[in-house]
């Protein structure tokens, strides 16, 4: 059981990305993008989510998307920040893969 099912943030990151993820249960996740998408991606999805608690309050998550995209997060709940790594297919990428590695701040949904 994941500390947080049942509740929900709002990750807000330095490149502009900005999503709400609800932890729903059984380890399931529903993220949302509060800002519309110029590439024609999803704007939410839900996923199935793995985790471990590698510090107090602080946590290593991890999902893939149906799209392909790998998302891999630590969420900092007791300082309330976010540090993720997302790749995605990229044909002219290292390894045909493209990254990027952004960090942000949590706040908690009401």
């Amino acid at each position: 059981m994941f500390k947080y099912d049942n509740k929900s943030v709002v990750a807000d990151y330095e490149t502009g990305y900005l999503c709400q993820i609800d932890y729903l249960g059984d380890n399931k996740l529903r993220w949302t993008s509060l800002k519309e998408r110029t590439d024609n991606s999803p704007m939410s999805g839900e996923e199935t989510f793995s985790f471990v608690e590698i510090a107090d309050d602080v946590f290593f998550i991890n999902w893939i998307e149906e799209g392909g995209l790998v998302v891999s997060q630590i969420a900092d709940f007791k300082n309330m920040k976010v540090t993720a790594f997302m790749t995605w297919d990229d044909e002219k990428g290292r390894g045909h893969r493209g990254q990027l590695l952004h960090s942000g701040t949590l706040t908690f949904k009401e």
